[in-house]
């Protein structure tokens, strides 16, 4: 082994994170490096160490500094910690660069935090198991008090969970596929579905990751019973029951034009509209399917009025890079040189794009850093 001119210990670890991040195969990564597949196997499990000159050739291909590859890391996410929506049907690559952009994201959390005070972590926590209906839905009244939220509608979603300390972000190549999840390791962080446009199905996917918060903390979810436990948290979070059941009005003939006015009221979609009668026994099975039928046949790829609930977009985690940017008189590149990661590795894991930020960098000295320079 040549000489290496590094002061730290190869984590084998990182690797891993960054080739899944990437989206490449141990085969791509073999490829490209000039070496084997099992010998790129044997350096992500520690079984072998990297030469400097190949540190340098795996840093250019996954984009990141050498020096990534020797930063230490907290902990490997376990399935306790993170709760992935459609865990059954999602493929198993997916999960695991889900897993991979949850811990590069929670890196960036904890280097902003050196600079910035965050929300305080205030979530409401649930002292007895779930079991039944009645206990998701007390779940879901006890968090709208224990926040104050009365039962009026919740004008948005991001930003209540953003308020509480969570942090929402979308994860390129992965909401589409794994639908939605969360992470509750420290900061919760509820990564919400890209491929989604419609955005009252987008604030329920939210109050859906927060019913996980809620009820599931240490308890592995993905199975039928806590998916469905999560739907109706967020159904009954959305919609409490004593004002909605004042509110939908079930007629011989279902009245379209109510059901869009309390979709513009409550900010989601007509099928959970729909959905959360029929839990509370305002439609009968026969009726809820056959309106469910209609919709899926004149709306069925997006509802018509869409555009009565407002996109929601996450706010902290853009916020906090603004703050970093101007309080510190630093650079988007000051960033990416802090977390050891090139523009193409942090979009990955941002709902925006970071070079948008340049154009608020505070004005610098004639000082400019080398990582503008590299290759």
């Amino acid at each position: 082994m040549k000489n290496v001119k590094f002061d730290k210990e190869f984590i084998s670890y990182n690797l891993k994170l960054a080739r899944l991040i990437s989206g490449l195969t141990l085969s791509d990564v073999a490829d490209n490096v000039g070496k084997s597949k099992q010998y790129i196997h044997q350096l992500e499990t520690g079984v072998k160490a990297p030469t400097d000159d190949l540190l340098e050739m795996l840093g250019t291909l996954l984009h990141v500094n050498p020096k990534f590859f020797l930063m230490s890391h907290s902990s490997i996410l376990d399935d306790e910690s993170v709760h992935f929506r459609s865990n059954r049907t999602a493929k198993q690559a997916s999960r695991l660069k889900a897993k991979a952009s949850i811990d590069l994201f929670m890196r960036l959390i904890r280097l902003l935090e050196d600079y910035l005070t965050f929300p305080m972590v205030d979530f409401p926590s649930m002292e007895k198991i779930i079991e039944t209906a009645g206990d998701v839905e007390c779940a879901a009244e006890n968090s709208r008090k224990y926040w104050q939220l009365g039962l009026g509608p919740i004008s948005n979603m991001t930003r209540l969970v953003e308020r509480s300390g969570a942090v929402v972000t979308f994860f390129q190549g992965v909401s589409s596929d794994v639908d939605a999840l969360s992470s509750v390791v420290r900061r919760p962080i509820i990564v919400r579905n890209d491929a989604k446009d419609s955005p009252g199905r987008l604030r329920f996917d939210i109050a859906h990751e927060l019913g996980h918060i809620v009820m599931h903390q240490g308890i592995q979810t993905g199975c039928k019973l806590t998916e469905s436990q999560a739907n109706r948290f967020a159904s009954a979070f959305l919609l409490p029951r004593a004002a909605f059941i004042k509110e939908f009005r079930a007629g011989v003939r279902m009245d379209w034009r109510m059901l869009s006015e309390l979709k513009g009221r409550w900010g989601v979609s007509k099928a959970a509209l729909l959905y959360r009668a029929r839990q509370l026994d305002l439609l009968t099975e026969a009726k809820y399917t056959s309106h469910i039928i209609t919709l899926r046949k004149y709306e069925a790829k997006k509802e018509k009025d869409d555009y009565l609930v407002p996109m929601e977009r996450s706010e902290l985690i853009v916020n906090a890079i603004k703050s970093y940017l101007s309080a510190y008189n630093k650079t988007v590149d000051d960033l990416l040189e802090e977390l050891l990661v090139e523009d193409v590795v942090l979009n990955q894991i941002l709902d925006f794009d970071i070079n948008s930020l340049r154009a608020i960098e505070a004005p610098h000295s004639n000082v400019i850093p080398f990582s503008r320079f590299r290759t």
